[in-house]
């Protein structure tokens, strides 16, 4: 059965996967990770991998619906304009509250704004753009004094050590987490330069893990964010200096031995 191919790219969050459609001759649609896109290679997410399912259209509402009945465009936009207008009568401005899409173009959210901000007369809109990255924007600005992503995905999997603190990159960014396995097995199977080892809150990925830190992200984190005391931080460091420290002297021995092989001194 012959397909037609098109390359595009998931729509979903903005690691921008690339996507193989396909389109068979009995017109079913089938959806794959292109290996050749420089941010997944292949690798999709759950949502990425049931892009297919999403064109489905047996369950999506194709036309203006009040009260469970199909109306005119232009019905439905008085329904809801009345109903704005009404709130506003009896509660004010502040009654009304948008919750906006993280789809829209830069012009929609303008003209978002200018009808909540200008028009309505309040400030409450938001989006989900803005909210879903909260804290990510909170994180940078704190570590990096702007919110600007520091670098890139061949910066981890070229990285010697990553630190991951309370956050499951298998869930949380999995094609990402794909990558940093792949560098790992990577330097396991003699690259060098690819990830070395990784340290993480939970056991996933770790080749060290601080031992004293036994407990789930939802117990570890109860408020979504904590600070390690002083105590732990220095707990972590020695238990991670004698880690390091095995690693450096093991390399160490390697190196000399080398050396004074080269040099013709071995057995000195």
């Amino acid at each position: 059965m012959s397909a037609s191919e098109t390359r595009t790219t998931c729509p979903y969050c903005g690691v921008g996967c690339g996507v193989l459609a396909r389109v068979a001759d009995d017109s079913a649609v089938s959806v794959a990770g292109d290996l050749d896109h420089p941010s997944n290679f292949g690798r999709l997410c759950s949502k990425g991998a049931a892009l297919a399912d999403t064109l489905d259209l047996a369950s999506r509402l194709l036309h203006p619906e009040v009260d469970g009945e199909r109306v005119s465009w232009d019905a439905a936009l008085d329904t809801v304009a009345s109903g704005i207008r009404a709130a506003l009568h009896k509660h004010g401005p502040d009654s009304v509250a948008f919750y906006v899409s993280g789809q829209l173009l830069t012009e929609d959210y303008y003209v978002a704004n200018k009808l909540m901000k200008g028009f309505i007369g309040s400030a409450n809109i938001d989006t989900n753009s803005r909210l879903c990255m909260a804290s990510a924007v909170a994180g940078h600005k704190r570590a990096f004094g702007s919110d600007t992503v520091p670098g890139c995905y061949e910066d981890l999997e070229r990285a010697k050590l990553v630190v991951l603190v309370g956050s499951n990159a298998a869930w949380c960014h999995p094609v990402l987490y794909q990558r940093l396995v792949q560098a790992k097995q990577d330097y396991l199977q003699g690259d060098k330069t690819a990830l070395k080892r990784v340290v993480e809150h939970l056991r996933t990925l770790a080749d060290f893990y601080p031992k004293h830190i036994q407990k789930e992200d939802k117990d570890f984190f109860p408020n979504s964010e904590r600070y390690f005391s002083e105590d732990e931080l220095q707990a972590m460091i020695q238990e991670f200096w004698e880690f390091d420290r095995r690693m450096i002297h093991e390399k160490y021995q390697r190196v000399v031995a080398e050396l004074h092989e080269k040099l013709g001194l071995a057995g000195h």
